[in-house]
């Protein structure tokens, strides 16, 4: 994504909902605190909630099927993200010490939300749409969080091809994951309605950015130097 010191400039892509096809012309620029926000995904958000979210969804999903659950505690902490997306990637390097404090003390129910705003930053379109259903074949096979770093670590530029098909394979290697059912279950891009129904929950929650944080439904602020603290405190405030 082009950008400038101070600035995002943002984006004309199309989104393809399972009702109706929506065309997203966004422009933005953006400042917080001072700041640039570089890499951030863009989208504007529906008014509508999808449909019913597809048969096919991947072991692990939340209750309202629109992510997934990481662990379970008091206060829920929901992420939006998209694996193209490279602030996305520098939030979940800055903040993995904290989160990972607050999932094993038992404080959080931790649900991810794979969502597909940048299709048109990847050519051919439809990179972060194949990656997310990708990490749901992993989640299937019980290895989302090791298929989720192998992801980002493996994060392809913007304006390119993304991870190939095989590429998405080998990372389930990376992860631990053995066995054809993973290979078969990318092949078939089998949690591609899913995805879709993610982005377009998102969406409607007027989730118009990634990364976005919420906890008990309150958004944080992650843009500033200490993004783990931030959600820190925020569950702390939540948990009283």
């Amino acid at each position: 994504m082009e950008s400038t010191d101070n600035q995002v400039r943002e984006m004309v892509h199309t989104r393809h909902r399972r009702r109706r096809t929506l065309l997203v012309s966004l422009v933005a620029t953006v400042a917080v605190g001072g700041a640039a926000l570089l890499g951030a995904g863009l989208v504007r958000a529906s008014n509508s909630a999808p449909d019913e979210a597809p048969d096919a969804v991947p072991a692990g999903v939340a209750g309202d099927k629109a992510g997934l659950a990481v662990s379970d505690g008091a206060v829920r902490v929901d992420v939006y993200f998209d694996y193209l997306c490279p602030e996305c990637r520098n939030l979940e390097q800055r903040t993995a010490a904290e989160v990972k404090t607050l999932k094993s003390g038992g404080k959080v129910t931790l649900v991810y939300h794979p969502v597909a705003f940048l299709n048109g930053y990847s050519s051919p379109a439809g990179y972060s749409t194949r990656a997310a259903s990708a990490a749901a074949c992993a989640a299937q096979e019980g290895r989302f969080e090791p298929y989720h770093a192998v992801l980002f670590d493996k994060q392809p530029p913007e304006r390119g091809p993304g991870l190939s098909e095989d590429q998405l394979i080998a990372a389930g290697r990376d992860a631990g994951i053995t066995g054809d059912s993973f290979a078969s279950c990318v092949r078939q891009d089998t949690y591609r309605p899913w995805v879709t129904y993610v982005s377009d929950m998102a969406a409607s929650r007027k989730v118009a950015m990634t990364p976005t944080v919420t906890v008990n439904g309150r958004r944080v602020d992650v843009t500033g130097p200490d993004a783990g603290a931030a959600i820190v405190r925020a569950v702390e405030e939540a948990g009283r």
